[in-house]
């Protein structure tokens, strides 16, 4: 066997035992972004609610009104993510595969923060809701793209779930972008169920794992 021979096979080897330790580590933190995703899920899925039914039933509007229902999942959101965040770092969770589901989580944030800069600067500037309610729709395809990769490293049927729900949300929110209260009861019952229900199924899972059945 030539060097480079013995190189490329330390290399698969190195590659291999990655892989193993994501697939073995990734229900150890799995608790902690399942308290996320169901934070947020619920937050944001019942502030979309409040203005499905504020548009369905006619009910009253002000400023104050407003502004609460921006605020409400950002309030309640942030400081569950602070705190996860902090807790995990106390934790001392020093592993390569722990490091590098953080790193994704922490990407997908960053994507999902430009993303909701570009297309609030867009729709601002040509004064167009349409080009905002595209952003929900791009956010969906990117959740199921997500949740997709996380089902092919470990080959569970609820991930695959989650995922081919995300993409059918994309496209119903598509196809229903010019019907705004359908649009937002749709994507306000599709954060419930699927991203707090996800976070929900990790902890549950989390909780099994540590209970040892």
């Amino acid at each position: 066997m030539t060097p480079e021979m013995r190189h490329d096979d330390d290399d698969a080897s190195q590659n291999l035992a990655f892989l193993r330790a994501l697939v073995s580590e990734g229900p150890k933190t799995q608790g902690a972004a399942g308290i996320i995703f169901l934070t947020a899920g619920l937050s944001y899925g019942i502030d979309c609610l409040a203005y499905w039914a504020q548009m369905a039933f006619d009910l009253p509007s002000s400023p104050l009104i407003g502004l609460v229902l921006i605020l409400f999942p950002i309030v309640v959101s942030v400081p569950v993510i602070i705190y996860v965040s902090w807790k995990g770092r106390k934790g001392g969770q020093q592993g390569v595969a722990t490091r590098a589901l953080n790193a994704a989580y922490a990407s997908a944030g960053l994507a999902n923060l430009a993303l909701a800069i570009v297309f609030g600067y867009v729709a601002s500037s040509q004064k167009s809701m349409l080009i905002w309610l595209l952003y929900p729709v791009v956010i969906c395809a990117f959740f199921g793209a997500v949740w997709y990769v996380a089902y092919m490293i470990r080959r569970k049927l609820w991930l695959a779930c989650v995922s081919a729900g995300w993409f059918v949300t994309t496209v119903a929110l598509g196809l229903m972008i010019r019907q705004t209260e359908t649009y937002l009861l749709v994507l306000g019952v599709a954060l419930i169920l699927l991203m707090g229900g996800a976070g929900g199924t990790m902890i549950y899972l989390n909780r099994q794992q540590e209970s040892g059945t």
